[in-house]
């Protein structure tokens, strides 16, 4: 085996297991389905990928992030924590077109009432 392919196979073996840099999914359909738009970084405007009012639920992964109904951060907004989202709020739901990450660690000290 030369040392070039030995080299190749250990490389692609390392990417293939390292993390996922996606902090947050966002998807078409409710229970985690559809289109997905994945992001790791401020999204001011969905509209600049085709994904503007379009998520019905989502996954986050690390974090707390804020989504809210307008761009860049704006209209009505709600944060969520690290798990999965099959349904999102009404007030939300086909109407995210911004959101970000707030805080690596829940900011508050008891989780959100949204009833």
């Amino acid at each position: 085996m030369t040392k070039s392919f030995l080299f190749a196979a250990t490389s692609a073996a390392f990417l293939l297991s390292a993390p996922a840099v996606a902090q947050v999914t966002l998807y078409e359909y409710e229970g985690l389905r559809g289109q997905v738009f994945t992001a790791d970084r401020p999204i001011s405007d969905l509209t600049r990928y085709g994904f503007n009012d379009r998520a019905s639920s989502l996954r986050i992964e690390r974090g707390y992030w804020m989504f809210c109904s307008d761009a860049n951060f704006a209209g009505e907004c709600r944060t969520f924590g690290p798990g999965d989202y099959p349904n999102l709020p009404s007030g939300l739901s086909n109407r995210i077109s911004s959101g970000r990450k707030v805080n690596n660690d829940y900011p508050y000290n008891q989780p959100p009432n949204w009833r």
